[in-house]
């Protein structure tokens, strides 16, 4: 069992490379610019199937396929090139215009494949139980909506430099309100709504898109509260791909956390309201040997943060879960962890294939799940996070998660 002081959740793993591999071997390409979401329109028995894999291996935690799931993603899948009902998502900065146009056959399509995403989640569990290898008795059976960041869903994929258009930068609110409609699809649903224990926006490779996630669920939770919809814990995990320690936008870590944590206020429909925190802070596929210094680079700038009385307390989400919510001696949010399994690779956007690197040397010669074990029995016991949550990102099979979630059952 986990210590009371800093319980320890398990995540699954990398969904996409997994489905890549036996025995699914699906083949993705840049006409599949849903990635694993495609398989919600042409194959869902195999995302069930993969989803199950994971929770037969020990994960307390499912995150759905909708990474990359988004309203252009599905456009470029089910339209032929001459159709262009709406404008691209995105580029209208009054969210009632856009949410007043007339609906395409392919908007209704996204949301439902969207929705479906989530009860396919919740489905795996019940699967997963039924394998016998990791029965899940006494865990927690969670389900997170995964929001991958804007530029996880370009062609190509451009979360790992953080190089988007132009104007999402330049006009305000433009990634506020694409992170805003891909959440009312699911606050809006409330059957499905009910079925989500967390919200994760994943890979997030520029502050400037913290704080845009961080408005667009002041708005969302503001929206959610006017219909009587409860909001969901939610976390954000940023992409760390070089060794100078900042997001693909050269931000520094302390900027980072601050990003992600500080107390400021918005105008949400006339009102100033106070941007909400997130549940969880933390860092996803990322190199395993470059979490160590993230995470006490994440330390110093919360207690920075935190000394200078900057610190936003952490939001009350009623009806949560109670196994999230931690050791009540933190005010700290949860800290996500997340690295990718490679050793000596890298993926290449522009081919959209792994290659291995030119020195051809691994970084370790120890598995992964001996490195993530050891990082996170490390962190625990500095008793700063009030819990942790753990999996894998790139490359991470269920049979990782399992030896993973073998070592975290032994902890005291």
């Amino acid at each position: 069992m986990n210590g009371p002081s800093c319980p320890v959740l398990v995540l699954d793993g990398g969904l996409g490379t997994t489905l890549e591999g036996p025995p699914y071997n699906v083949k993705f390409s840049s006409s599949t610019p849903l990635w694993s979401s495609h398989l919600l329109i042409d194959s869902p028995e195999t995302l069930l199937a993969a989803q199950s894999a994971f929770v037969g291996a020990g994960a307390d935690v499912v995150l759905t396929a909708t990474y990359q799931a988004s309203f252009d993603g599905f456009k470029a899948t089910l339209c032929r090139p001459e159709e262009d009902p709406l404008k691209a998502v995105g580029t209208d900065s009054n969210e009632e215009t856009i949410r007043d146009r007339p609906k395409s056959n392919y908007l209704q399509t996204a949301k439902s494949k969207m929705l479906l995403a989530v009860y396919i989640a919740r489905e795996a569990f019940g699967l997963g139980n039924d394998t016998g290898e990791n029965p899940h008795h006494g865990r927690a059976k969670l389900v997170a909506l995964s929001l991958g960041a804007y530029g996880a869903c370009m062609t190509p994929s451009q979360e790992y430099t953080g190089i988007y258009q132009p104007e999402c930068f330049l006009r305000p609110g433009v990634l506020e309100i694409w992170h805003l409609l891909r959440m009312l699809v699911f606050q809006d649903h409330w059957p499905v709504w009910n079925e989500i224990d967390l919200v994760a926006f994943e890979t997030i490779p520029l502050q400037l898109e913290i704080s845009a996630v961080r408005s667009a669920m002041a708005t969302s939770n503001a929206s959610g509260a006017l219909k009587g919809v409860h909001p969901k814990p939610w976390y954000v995990s940023c992409v760390f791909p070089n060794d100078d320690m900042t997001l693909p936008d050269s931000t520094p870590i302390y900027d980072v956390v601050e990003a992600m944590l500080a107390n400021d206020t918005m105008v949400v429909q006339g009102k100033n309201w106070g941007r909400p925190t997130p549940w969880g802070i933390g860092i996803n596929c990322t190199k395993v040997s470059r979490l160590a210094p993230l995470i006490g680079a994440f330390e110093n700038a919360i207690k920075r943060i935190e000394g200078e009385g900057r610190l936003s307390l952490q939001d009350k989400h009623e009806g949560s879960s109670k196994r999230l919510q931690g050791s009540p001696h933190s005010k700290w949010p949860w800290l996500v962890l997340c690295p990718d399994g490679t050793k000596n690779e890298e993926y290449n956007t522009s081919t959209q294939a792994w290659e291995v690197k030119p020195d051809g040397k691994d970084e370790s010669v120890r598995s992964w799940d001996e490195e993530i074990f050891e990082i996170v029995e490390r962190t625990r016991q500095k008793g700063l996070w009030p819990g942790i949550l753990v999996g894998g990102c790139c490359r991470t099979s269920p049979d990782d998660i399992r030896k993973l979630r073998m070592r975290i059952d032994k902890l005291e």
